[in-house]
């Protein structure tokens, strides 16, 4: 089931083009918010990661999340 809509999100060109586009731009912004001192802090793991599972939680839909 999860495997089914995890292809869907790949194989659809649409979203997949917006990943393309809107991913880099995210991370640069994740990145200059964690930076100090011309350096890129540990914690900009953490901020991509919550914009990965942000995206995924809008295109599933709060009704699929797993506690």
């Amino acid at each position: 089931m999860y495997e089914d809509k995890l292809r869907t999100l790949f194989s659809d060109d649409g979203v997949r083009e917006k990943i393309q586009r809107k991913l880099p731009l995210l991370f640069k912004m994740a990145e200059l918010q964690v930076s100090r001192g011309g350096k890129v802090g540990m914690e900009v793991g953490v901020l991509r990661e919550q914009i990965v599972i942000a995206f995924l939680i809008h295109k599933f839909g709060r009704e699929n999340q797993r506690a």
